[in-house]
């Protein structure tokens, strides 16, 4: 059982972790290749189809999926939403 002492501790360190992936999309507007996609505690690069080959968006997403795991990235959401696609 933890102490009073630990949990703040804890939630500090669970508000921490992010989910960081990349997903296709069929376009982005403004014929854009890649769009970061933010909310709180998730990262998400959306890839217009035909932007990259496959091997590259899996390489890629292992990448990020590694700099998750690792706790290497880091997130300080503010609650805004991410600037809107032009």
């Amino acid at each position: 059982m933890s102490s009073k002492a630990e949990e703040p501790q804890e939630a500090e360190q669970a508000a921490g972790k992010v989910e960081i992936d990349m997903e296709w999309v069929p376009s982005l507007p403004g014929g854009r290749s890649v769009y970061p996609a933010e909310q709180e505690n998730r990262f998400v690069w959306l890839v217009a189809e035909g932007a990259m080959t496959q091997k590259c968006f899996n390489e890629m997403r292992e990448y990020l999926h590694y700099i998750a795991r690792k706790e290497l990235w880091t997130q300080r959401w503010d609650g805004k939403p991410p600037i809107a696609l032009e």
